[in-house]
C-alpha cells in the first residue's frame, strides 16, 4: 500500500499565506482610516450646520445673533444658545448672577455636562478636566468669529476682545442680519478650534497662556483671554500647529485635526471646509461682516 501524503500546510505555504494577509491589511488599513476620518469630518460639518440653524433661530427670537460673551456675568454664546439646541432644561438651571466655579453649584454642573454638539469628533482633547476651579469641566472645539482684522487678544490694538468688532459675534455684541452687509453666505459665524492645555506661552504682556476653549460660562473670560470662546480669521487656518506662531495666534486661530484645514459655518447656516492654503486676504475678509470686500465663500 502506498504511503499516505501528510495533510496540512507546509512551512512555505504558511509563510505565503501570512504574507498575503499582511499585504491585504496594509492595503485596507489606510482605506479604513480614511473612511473613519471622512465620517468624523461629516459629523463635525453636521454639528456646525446644527449650530448655524440654532443661531438663526436665536436671531428669529431675539432679533440679533448672540454675543460671543456677556459681561459682567461671563456667560458665553454656547450658554445663551442652549434653548435653541433643545437644551432648555439645562439652560433653566443656570444662575446668571452667580459665579461659574462654585463647587457643587448648578453653574458648575452645567459646565461639566458633556454636550456632543459642541465637540468635533476628531478632537483629541480630554472630555473632562478640572480647570479654573471648575471640576470636570468640558472643553469646547467651536469658536465664534469675532473679527477678521484683529490677530491678537493681548498687548496693543487691534485686539479680538475689544467691543465694536468687525465680525458678527464678540464682547456684548448685538449683530443683526441686516448689519451683515457683506452677505450672510460670505460671513463666518463659527469655526473649529483645537484645545490643548499643553500648548502654552507668554502673551504680549508676558503672562503665560494655554490654548483652551470652554462652553456655557467662564470665571476668567475678559480682555486678554477671550479666545476661550471666540476666534479670528486674521490668523491663518491651522496656525495652532505652527510651533513658531505666537501664543495669541495659536489660541485665536480656527484649526482642526481634519487633514488640510478646518470647517466653519456661515451666517446663512451653511457649513464648509476651509483649506489651510486659502489666500490670507480672502480668509480675513470672510470674518468681517461689513468690510465691503468682493469675496465669496469657498
Amino acid at each position: 500500500m502506498p504511503a499516505r501524503k501528510p495533510s496540512g500546510f507546509t512551512l512555505i505555504e504558511l509563510l505565503v499565506v501570512i504574507a498575503i494577509i499582511g499585504i491585504l491589511i496594509a492595503i485596507l488599513l489606510p482605506a479604513v482610516q480614511a473612511a473613519r476620518g471622512t465620517a468624523r469630518r461629516l459629523q463635525c460639518s453636521n454639528h456646525l450646520h446644527q449650530l448655524g440653524i440654532g443661531l438663526q433661530n436665536y436671531h428669529d427670537t431675539f432679533g440679533t445673533f448672540p454675543p460671543a460673551f456677556v459681561l459682567p456675568n461671563k456667560t458665553l454664546w454656547t450658554g445663551l444658545l442652549l434653548p435653541q439646541l433643545e437644551q432648555q432644561p439645562l439652560f433653566d438651571t443656570l444662575n446668571f448672577s452667580a459665579p461659574w466655579h462654585v463647587p457643587g453649584s448648578p453653574n458648575e454642573r452645567a459646565c461639566a455636562t458633556l454636550l456632543s454638539l459642541y465637540r468635533c469628533p476628531s478632537s483629541t482633547a480630554s472630555e473632562h478636566m478640572t480647570v479654573q476651579g471648575i471640576t470636570d469641566r468640558v472643553p469646547c472645539t467651536y469658536l465664534a468669529c469675532a473679527t477678521g482684522i484683529a490677530p491678537r487678544e493681548s498687548g496693543f490694538d487691534p485686539r479680538a476682545g475689544n467691543p465694536n468688532q468687525d465680525g458678527t459675534m464678540y464682547f456684548n455684541s448685538d449683530t443683526r442680519i441686516r448689519d451683515i452687509t457683506d452677505g450672510t453666505s460670505s460671513t463666518v459665524l463659527l469655526g473649529e478650534a483645537e484645545h490643548d492645555i499643553k500648548v502654552r506661552g507668554p502673551d504680549h504682556s508676558g503672562q503665560t497662556h494655554i490654548v483652551d476653549h470652554w462652553y456655557i460660562g467662564s470665571p476668567q473670560i475678559w480682555a486678554s483671554d477671550v479666545s476661550e470662546t471666540l476666534g479670528s480669521t486674521a490668523v491663518p487656518v491651522n496656525a495652532f500647529f505652527d510651533n513658531n506662531a505666537f501664543i495669541d495666534e495659536r489660541e485665536l486661530c480656527f484649526s482642526s485635526r481634519h487633514p488640510g484645514g478646518a470647517q466653519v459655518v456661515f451666517a446663512d447656516s451653511h457649513a464648509t471646509f476651509i483649506h489651510e492654503t486659502i489666500d490670507q486676504q480672502v480668509w480675513s475678509a470672510l470674518g468681517t461682516r461689513d468690510g465691503g470686500e468682493a469675496v465669496s465663500a469657498p
